[in-house]
């Protein structure tokens, strides 16, 4: 890298406050494990100085390359002629824009984690895979298993519409600037919606409600969308709290109310 170009890059890392991965050797175990193929179209979320896009593009050539940073969009056209960066924020990206499924990859920003995930859980329908690195904790709590007292509302969303797993932790000293926690990055595998959720906002607002006060009974946290009746003609105990419930039965139920108040 030229001195020039290595001093601007430096100067980005402080004015952007962004750490960026720059270890070479576990951005291609990345693509590795991504096995990215020709005719596939990735969309990356964040691309920083476009060290993980250069690879990646040595596989294939449909690549969405966004980043919200003006700066960073621009030292990236310069240095990397032949690859297409977009000035976007991911959180206003229209998926229905793209014909075929996306395959998502990227470093994503630590403070907006929670709501790039949300974004593409509602637009599941339009997602092949997810590759993302996030917050060492942030991930060690989406793949709590369902029944754990630790898992949260996020997490169940997630699981129905995704398989989820961990891939593998990266140190700070990869990043730069270095942060003061590590990082994973997870894998999410689309599973065609076999739970057949009717309305993945719907479900969303319900399970939220659910979740804001979990330890309660399960019917009062659902009153505003069922009667007991219903609850127990779905099996379910309307004294249960929620982590004694059947995942399926509860999937039953979401969907239940959904179709019940279609008019929400």
């Amino acid at each position: 890298m030229k001195k020039e170009n290595l001093y601007n890059l430096k100067k980005m890392y402080k004015d952007i406050g962004q750490n960026f991965l720059i270890n070479k050797n576990i951005i291609k175990k990345i693509i590795n494990i991504v096995k990215p193929k020709k005719k596939q179209t990735f969309l990356e979320i964040g691309c920083g100085t476009g060290l993980l896009t250069k690879e990646l593009y040595k596989y294939t050539k449909k690549i969405i390359a966004i980043d919200i940073d003006n700066k960073l969009i621009k030292f990236c056209k310069k240095k990397y002629k032949n690859i297409k960066f977009i000035k976007k924020d991911i959180l206003k990206f229209n998926f229905l824009n793209y014909k075929k499924k996306l395959r998502i990859i990227g470093n994503i920003p630590y403070y907006i984690s929670h709501k790039i995930i949300y974004k593409l859980i509602k637009n599941y329908k339009f997602i092949n895979d997810i590759h993302i690195l996030v917050q060492k904790e942030f991930a060690n709590n989406l793949i709590q298993k369902i029944k754990n007292k630790k898992y949260s509302k996020t997490t169940l969303i997630i699981n129905s519409l995704f398989k989820i797993k961990k891939i593998m932790n990266i140190k700070n000293y990869f990043f730069k600037p270095k942060p003061k926690i590590e990082s994973t990055l997870i894998k999410l595998i689309s599973n065609k919606n076999k739970n057949n959720i009717k309305d993945i906002n719907f479900f969303i607002h319900i399970t939220n409600n659910i979740f804001y006060k979990k330890n309660r009974k399960i019917y009062n946290n659902l009153k505003n969308f069922i009667n007991i009746k219903e609850l127990i003609k779905h099996n379910i105990n309307p004294n249960n709290r929620l982590n004694k419930i059947n995942i399926k039965k509860y999937y039953n139920i979401v969907n239940y109310i959904i179709k019940k108040n279609k008019n929400f």
